[in-house]
């Protein structure tokens, strides 16, 4: 049989444990789940998305149907306008690009700026999926220092002046895969660095709607506005299966990331961005917020109380004041790649701290997602880490 990949031409991305959780964890419905990043899918507003759909159809009939406008469906980009300014992000729609969901905005980016051998600057650790995009686009992924406030600006500093960097990618609030946020004197640290470097950022943002406690911070857009792209999505607050990525570029990027678009996907589904339209403009999207906000912050609450029960001295983990996930970090030399076999048999499922680095580490943390899991059996799942984890 032809070898249908040339010598040479190999896969430079595969799937990794992210992918495989899905897929494992499907057929395993017994397992406390606390590894992957979705939404509680007893929050998926089903009922308001069929009555929306209806009432799309009825408003736009065959045009909801047909293809659309590359840059986006009009309803939503004004809606999308409303939505960041809530934010402190105030741009015209000519900035403005709907995805086909927040990954799609990154995908579309990449497309536009990267190249073999082009370099990427990360925090350390950072979101997994996204290395993997920068990846298949031939980057180089370099980790930066970082801690509990985010990038370490010198470190940052220093990376630039060593070499030419294509793009900057952070995750400032409510990080995945820590929980952290980046306070408002370190943003504008970065910034300044960014700024005097002329640099670009990309800053992922979808979780920060997402707030338990605590004070909004800025977005990090509103530090250097002509140097970062911001990209959010409706994924966390309304429903992934929809697809709608929110993106606001610096002008000179616009017309190349949306011509590229044209080549991958044509445009973002006009059904479904009008679906996000309504749902925005009504007051569903606010009663839907403050449903998940509640629901997540008791889940948060009942995980922390639970690690703080079951776990000994010698672990320590994130308090996030949002988001969906926290940071456990247990003794040097814990290897918690090699407990996730025995996690699963257990009954209970992680994703060990070294998918979420660029480097190839081991790593004594674990990210733990209390989105998901039914608020009744956290402890219980706590209970089986703490077992795994002592063994």
């Amino acid at each position: 049989m032809t070898a249908i990949l040339r010598p040479g031409h190999r896969p430079v991305v595969r799937s990794g444990p992210i992918d495989e959780a899905f897929a494992t964890l499907a057929g395993r419905p017994e397992v406390i789940s606390f590894a992957v990043g979705a939404p509680d899918p007893g929050l998926l507003p089903v009922d308001t998305v069929a009555a929306l759909a209806g009432e799309v159809l009825a408003e736009y009939g065959s045009t909801a149907l047909q293809y659309g406008v590359t840059r986006g469906f009009p309803a939503l980009l004004e809606q999308a306008r409303t939505l960041l300014s809530g934010r402190g992000i105030g741009c015209p729609t000519d900035r403005l690009h709907i995805a086909t969901g927040g990954s799609g905005a990154l995908h579309n980016l990449c497309m536009a700026l990267l190249g073999p051998g082009a370099v990427v600057l990360v925090e350390a650790p950072t979101y997994g999926p996204a290395v993997k995009v920068f990846r298949s686009h031939g980057a180089r992924v370099i980790e930066v220092e970082s801690d509990t406030e985010g990038m370490v600006p010198r470190a940052l500093d220093a990376a630039l002046a060593d070499q030419d960097v294509a793009l900057i990618y952070l995750l400032p609030t409510f990080q995945n895969p820590t929980g952290r946020t980046m306070p408002v004197s370190r943003r504008a640290e970065i910034a300044d660095i960014v700024l005097r470097r002329g640099a670009l950022v990309v800053e992922d943002d979808v979780y920060s709607d997402l707030r338990y406690r605590g004070t909004p911070v800025p977005a990090f857009w509103s530090f250097a506005p002509d140097h970062t792209v911001y990209i959010t999505s409706l994924s966390k607050t309304l429903a992934p299966a929809l697809r709608i990525g929110i993106e606001v570029l610096p002008r000179e990027l616009v017309d190349h990331v949306l011509a590229l678009k044209q080549g991958i996907d044509m445009q973002t589904s006009a059904f479904t961005q009008a679906i996000a339209a309504r749902f925005l403009a009504g007051p569903a999207a606010a009663d839907h917020l403050e449903l998940l906000t509640e629901t997540y912050a008791a889940k948060l609450a009942t995980m922390t109380a639970a690690l703080a029960r079951h776990f000994p001295a010698g672990y320590r983990w994130t308090e996030p004041e949002g988001g969906m996930f926290l940071w456990l970090e247990g003794p040097p030399g814990l290897n918690t790649d090699a407990l996730l076999g025995p996690a699963l048999e257990c009954g209970v499922a992680f994703l060990p701290g070294s998918v979420f680095f660029a480097a190839e580490t081991q790593s004594p943390a674990l990210r733990l997602s209390f989105a998901g899991a039914p608020v009744e059996q956290i402890d219980h799942g706590i209970e089986l880490l703490a077992r795994v984890c002592a063994v």
